[in-house]
């Protein structure tokens, strides 16, 4: 489906990232990976899309860094030529209740998940149009920026954000051929496990007994799940999709977030204590 298409995932190394840009190299694109470091975790990511196309790359780069992006952009055209897709996907989340926010808390948090955002979408666009592509740029959301969870005010208000800027970029790049969607995740089990405990992915997460009753689908989501969403817009077969963000949380948002929000540590448990 993506044969010779040139995609960068940013914050790939990992959890959904490394889901999605597999999924994008078993179809056949050519893959550039983003994280902060190189690590063995990296190294494992790179190795396990290799056998599907072995053009991938690696691209260390800060998103929250307006050079950082420069940087990395400038990098993966040289190795790939062009850029088709452009997934954002990085991000950090500082959970701490709303009165003990630090401004550099806010700061970490809005720099990589929408100022890094914004600039990577602007830069990809700048590429795109200049090599006439019709390209795709896919932004990862989340529930939580349709409803607050505790201690997560700064992360939901950028996830927001996120959304907002999703549709504001379909317009901005009318005309272009450039189509922009977002997915938001619901709760998604994309902890980083050792091939012999794949199987136990989606069943022993601390959350699965509290939250499962509350989701239609009666399952946690999965980092294939959000895979297959962002392969699903990276194809021709979203071409008149443009300026949406996909709920993929199993149909959790339907019954809305469940009052009985928790004094937990953690902060997306539901149940009181």
């Amino acid at each position: 489906m993506l044969k010779g298409k040139n995609a960068l995932v940013t914050g790939s190394a990992k959890g959904i990232g490394r889901e999605i840009a597999l999924a994008l190299a078993k179809n056949g694109a050519n893959v550039g990976i983003n994280d902060l470091v190189y690590d063995s975790v990296t190294e494992e990511a790179i190795e396990l899309i290799k056998p599907h196309n072995d053009s991938v790359s690696w691209h260390q780069a800060d998103v929250g860094d307006v050079d950082a992006i420069d940087s990395l952009f400038t990098d993966f055209i040289d190795k790939h030529g062009s850029i088709d897709i452009l997934v954002n996907n990085a991000m950090i989340a500082i959970p701490k209740p709303f009165l003990e926010v630090k401004e550099r808390d806010f700061d970490t948090v809005i720099d990589v998940g929408l100022k890094g955002y914004f600039f990577c979408a602007q830069r990809a666009a700048k590429e795109m149009i200049n090599s006439g592509t019709k390209g795709k740029i896919i932004n990862i959301s989340s529930v939580q920026a349709f409803r607050q969870w505790p201690n997560q005010l700064v992360y939901g208000a950028m996830k927001s954000a996120v959304t907002r800027m999703t549709c504001g970029l379909a317009w901005e790049l009318s005309g272009h051929g450039i189509n922009c969607n977002g997915v938001a995740p619901g709760y998604i089990d994309s902890r980083l496990l050792q091939e012999n405990q794949e199987s136990e992915r989606g069943k022993t997460e601390w959350y699965v007994k509290e939250t499962t009753p509350w989701i239609p689908n009666r399952r946690i989501g999965l980092p294939s799940d959000i895979a297959n969403v962002v392969l699903f817009f990276s194809t021709d077969a979203s071409d008149y999709i443009n300026g949406q963000t996909l709920v993929a949380d199993g149909g959790f948002l339907s019954g809305g977030t469940p009052n009985e929000f928790s004094n937990h540590q953690d902060p997306y448990t539901i149940t009181k204590t």
